[in-house]
């Protein structure tokens, strides 16, 4: 589904991603593990058109996308949740949820805005509440609701456990899982590597701008490196 073949990323003259290559097949998890500072996000970035790479390539569906603006991205089939939820805090959960259909043109978007409600029952009774005023697990299921309005065909997901208490990271993992199951393909940049991995058909290890490991979620998790580094091993 989603082809990266080593693509370069540069902020000004310092290089954030060297030569990194990865794959995404359609129906998987696959997950991007690292330190802050790896360049995760920087990655999710450079796929979803808000950072362009200096060379290499990308593909979307046999659609080379490394030169396509964020929004033709998006009419593709990719959506980008982003770190930080980035939210539009003056605006309300249903206008926020609305906008993330923005690129659609069919007569449904109503009907998954119910399906959005229905997977996130918090939004339901909140709908007509200024978003900024929402907790911290519910801005992120807006978030996540916002992306999956476009119907993605890739999710890309960044830090969606970040700053949660812990019985809130169990319920996003879940919803994670269940819009897997439902045919999404789920790219997650992750901080929280034993939950990543544990979700993950695949996975990739970044560090300092190289992918330095890719395996199944099952074999990093008991690899001995990565304990080490990532999972407190």
């Amino acid at each position: 589904m989603l082809e990266i073949n080593g693509i370069n990323v540069f902020y000004g003259a310092i290089q954030a991603l060297t030569d990194v290559s990865i794959k995404v097949e359609q129906g998987e998890i696959v997950s991007i593990i690292g330190s802050n500072g790896a360049g995760k996000s920087t990655l999710l970035r450079t796929i979803s058109g808000l950072q362009r790479p200096r060379s290499g390539a990308m593909s979307f569906l046999g659609t080379e996308i490394q030169d396509m603006a964020p929004n033709d991205i998006v009419r593709l089939g990719i959506s980008h949740s982003p770190e930080g939820r980035r939210i539009f805090t003056n605006m309300s959960v249903l206008e926020n949820l609305q906008l993330g259909a923005f690129t659609r043109k069919d007569n449904e978007i109503a009907q998954d805005m119910e399906a959005a409600m229905d997977r996130f029952p918090r939004l339901r009774e909140r709908i007509k509440q200024n978003s900024g005023t929402l907790s911290g697990g519910e801005q992120q299921m807006l978030a996540i609701g916002r992306a999956i309005m476009s119907r993605p065909k890739l999710l890309l997901l960044d830090e969606p456990s970040l700053g949660l208490a812990p019985n809130l990271v169990a319920e996003i993992f879940r919803i994670v899982l269940d819009l897997n199951k439902d045919g999404t393909t789920v790219l997650l940049v992750e901080q929280n590597a034993n939950r990543a991995l544990e979700i993950a058909h695949r996975a990739y290890v970044l560090e300092t701008g190289c992918i330095v490991l890719s395996d199944t979620g099952k074999n990093l998790l008991s690899d001995p490196k990565v304990k080490e580094a990532y999972l407190g091993g």
